[in-house]
């Protein structure tokens, strides 16, 4: 048996720091101003890192299983949960696509040079419905992430990142702190929420969806040189990484985009005001916007068959009926990819329900993370229940050499804070008008809900037949 070639500790930094690379979140943490450095600091000391190291532990022990968290759940707390789980992990694209989508309609509009079109929700409607749909449709032909590959990253996610943090220090060495920003005006108290506003806490929840997914670097902890020692230096230094750029970029864009004219959806809006400030051509903001919108494309497809790969074992194992287990001349799971696609045309529909995109944008995005939540609520409580019904399995990454003390302190402090986000989630942004609340809990309560309950009803009706003969 050959062994596979391992990481170097540097290694696991960059390909971890490489997943969470993204300017999208960018306007989402700097419409925060000062307290975002607060938000960054939660977010990654009692939401990353105690996801990562549990699942690193989770990983570790079930080395040779593919599917990751929904084989962990399911092996603690049963088939069904495992299912739930996996369901989610599928599901919660349908909002993240969206919000990832909706992208594209900003980018273009500045790419062309119509940038009034950002801020037209039936545009960015059609945009969604034309980009999501032609992905989906090139992926069902093509190789579409060998085509795309990781120039795509370098092309749409790192230099434009780089370039968006060069220019804003750029732009901050110039003119130091705007007074007409979100930095201006500063007072010690605002590094800190003002709690006496409640509907500011709920950017905490968008802040936190910078992290979602952190459980899936945990995949390399085998393959990384003295795990035990290594994978938790590079989780948290890989962590601290991202605060520190995360932040850089944010605080810039926070004080160069005047106070109240945040555009959560449009990261060219600092771009532009950056070029225009420091006297560079405007052309350049259109070669960014290609750029990013190239990355977002590119990230669309990869999303497309991911998530649908995972769900068609799923569906192989008996938990769907044999619909779902249709795949095409190329192995592409051709049900889920369309039903996707279509379940994304309906939440897309928010948009135009929801005219303000600064509003839809953030509702997405939020949605996104509390069903992000549900699935880290019953990673926590597996990693706690698999000490006691398998502790005899080898697990290279162990939290705590001996006893259970470290992994529930480490498990209790994540479900802890999922359960903060998902209270903090269905508190009503400030961005929202007050006669939207009531409609904002129930889009909220509701989808998730109903997203649960659909997979538990599923389970419960699932029929012997289904599952696929070998």
């Amino acid at each position: 048996m050959v062994k596979s070639k391992q990481l170097s500790l540097f290694g696991l930094i960059g390909i971890t720091m490489a997943f969470f690379g993204t300017v999208r979140s960018v306007p989402t943490l700097s419409i925060t101003g000062w307290t975002q450095i607060f938000y960054m600091l939660v977010a990654a000391l009692l939401f990353a890192l105690p996801i990562a190291l549990m699942s690193a532990e989770l990983s570790t022990g079930f080395p040779g299983e593919e599917g990751g968290p929904q084989v962990w759940v399911k092996k603690a707390l049963g088939e069904k949960w495992g299912f739930v789980t996996s369901w989610l992990l599928w599901v919660q694209m349908f909002f993240g696509m969206v919000m990832v989508s909706s992208t594209v309609g900003v980018l273009f509009g500045y790419v062309i040079n119509r940038p009034q079109l950002s801020s037209n929700n039936i545009f960015i409607f059609a945009v969604i419905l034309i980009s999501y749909w032609g992905v989906t449709l090139l992926n069902i032909k093509f190789d579409m992430v060998k085509i795309g590959g990781n120039w795509g990253a370098i092309i749409g996610v790192y230099i434009p990142f780089v370039v968006l943090v060069i220019l804003g220090l750029w732009f901050f060495f110039k003119n130091g702190i705007q007074q007409i920003s979100y930095l201006g005006n500063f007072k010690a108290k605002d590094l800190v929420p003002n709690f006496s506003d409640l509907g500011s806490l709920t950017y905490l929840s968008g802040i936190i969806f910078i992290f979602a997914g952190v459980e899936i670097s945990s995949v390399h902890a085998n393959n990384i040189e003295n795990p035990k020692r290594n994978y938790p230096i590079a989780v948290i230094t890989s962590v601290i990484l991202l605060v520190i750029f995360n932040l850089v970029a944010g605080l810039t864009v926070s004080n160069a985009v005047p106070l109240g004219e945040m555009q959560l959806a449009n990261i060219t809006q600092p771009y532009l005001i950056f070029c225009k400030d420091l006297g560079l051509p405007m052309i350049l903001v259109n070669i960014i916007s290609a750029m990013i919108l190239i990355g977002v494309l590119v990230q669309l497809s990869a999303w497309v068959l991911g998530p649908s790969k995972s769900m068609i074992k799923v569906a192989d194992e008996g938990n769907l009926p044999k619909f779902f287990q249709k795949r095409t001349k190329r192995n592409i799971p051709i049900t889920f990819v369309l039903i996707q696609a279509s379940v994304i045309s309906l939440v897309a529909l928010l948009y135009v329900v929801v005219p303000d995109v600064n509003s839809a944008f953030l509702i997405i995005t939020i949605t996104t993370t509390i069903l992000y939540c549900v699935v880290y609520a019953l990673i926590g409580i597996s990693a706690i229940k698999l000490r006691y019904t398998l502790p005899d399995i080898e697990r290279p990454f162990r939290l705590g050499n001996k006893g259970n003390g470290l992994i529930w302190f480490i498990s209790l402090l994540s479900l802890i804070s999922v359960a903060i986000t998902m209270i903090v989630s269905l508190i009503p942004p400030s961005i929202l008008q007050p006669s939207q609340y009531t409609g904002y809990i129930i889009f909220q309560v509701g989808a998730t809900v109903i997203m649960v309950a659909i997979a538990l009803i599923i389970y419960k009706f699932k029929k012997p037949e289904w599952k696929k003969e070998k």
